[in-house]
């Protein structure tokens, strides 16, 4: 088992609290929903490293799979910018 392997593991692990914390959640925010699209963008990039380094897949299915996971992480990482004084705000004040 590579190294590749084992980071996408943890990084699927990681994307199952992050989605799990955004569905438990009572009111769901942009912020919340930018850091699970931010972390199964690095799960799905670190899929197509684990790819890369194994042979799996056609050339055409690994680079699918490495761009859905720039495009996924790109839209987290807006998400996350945009809503970052919401975020921050709403922990500062708590009567919203």
């Amino acid at each position: 088992m590579t190294s590749a392997l084992l980071l996408a593991g943890f990084c699927a692990a990681m994307t199952a609290v992050a989605v799990g914390r955004l569905l438990a959640g009572d009111e769901p925010t942009p912020y919340q929903g930018g850091i699970a699209l931010f972390v199964l963008g690095i799960t799905l990039l670190a899929g197509f490293w684990s790819a890369i380094r194994m042979g799996w897949w056609t050339e055409t299915g690994r680079a699918l799979l490495g761009a859905s996971g720039v495009a996924v992480a790109v839209v987290g990482a807006v998400l996350l910018v945009r809503y970052w004084g919401a975020a921050t705000d709403g922990a500062r004040d708590p009567a919203g």
